[in-house]
């Protein structure tokens, strides 16, 4: 798979809008929520790349999730998301098109490209916004991705790290936000016979994760039982 420097260049931080930024995200989420509370920062991992694979609420979770680290975060991001003004900030704020109905090989290589380089990675694995409580059977595109990633760096293990995020009562104003980080998952922990199946055994333990963490910061996040199988995005990276 081409990691070449021109996927890498297909995203980017615009440095001084990022830090000019910062003082003003902070300061805009300090008005707009009522308390922010932030557990299991120690499960954070410090250095090298990670996927971050959150529950997707609202459209503040990237907003929220840019408070978890100090180095700018990277956001595989629905493409519909990228028109006019919005499109021109975030583009330039660390975020890269997908588009899921029809995915794009070019989208994972500038991924892949991105955690070679040692950069932490969000990937919202339900593959797009989930207005209520329950967790949507999550996809197994993002697990394909750890592993092809793993092969280009010739082994190693990248971090998979889990987020549950709740609002009380919802994403509005002067809400409450808990983000719980759950501990990170390594593919080398769930390795099957062939890497589909690891990547659906994967998936599997981060969607049970997400469960776990939803109820741990009292979400009812049950989903009906439904099988994880190899999604149409996952298999573009073949």
């Amino acid at each position: 798979m081409d990691t070449s420097h021109n996927s890498l260049n297909r995203v980017s931080v615009v440095p001084w809008l990022y830090w000019s930024l910062l003082p003003v995200h902070r300061l805009l989420l300090s008005l707009y929520f009522s308390q922010i509370i932030i557990q299991g920062f120690e499960h954070l991992p410090v250095n090298g790349p990670a996927i971050f694979a959150p529950k997707h609420y609202s459209r503040w979770d990237p907003v929220l999730l840019a408070l978890l680290s100090l180095e700018p975060l990277w956001f595989m991001t629905n493409a519909n998301q990228f028109g006019g003004v919005q499109g021109w900030f975030i583009c330039r704020l660390g975020a890269f098109p997908i588009d899921l109905a029809h995915p794009r090989i070019s989208s994972f290589r500038s991924a892949i490209a991105l955690l070679q380089a040692g950069k932490k990675l969000v990937l919202f694995p339900e593959g797009g916004i989930v207005r209520n409580q329950a967790l949507r059977p999550i996809k197994t595109g993002f697990a394909r991705l750890v592993l092809q990633t793993e092969s280009a760096l010739g082994g190693g293990s990248i971090p998979v790290v889990p987020i549950a995020i709740r609002y009380q009562p919802s994403a509005r104003w002067r809400a409450k936000v808990i983000i719980q980080i759950l501990p990170p998952l390594y593919s080398k922990d769930y390795e099957q016979e062939n890497e589909k199946q690891t990547a659906i055994v994967l998936t599997q333990a981060v969607q049970k994760s997400l469960l776990a963490g939803l109820q741990r910061i009292g979400v009812r996040a049950d989903r009906e039982d439904e099988s994880i199988e190899g999604d149409k995005a996952s298999e573009k990276l073949d």
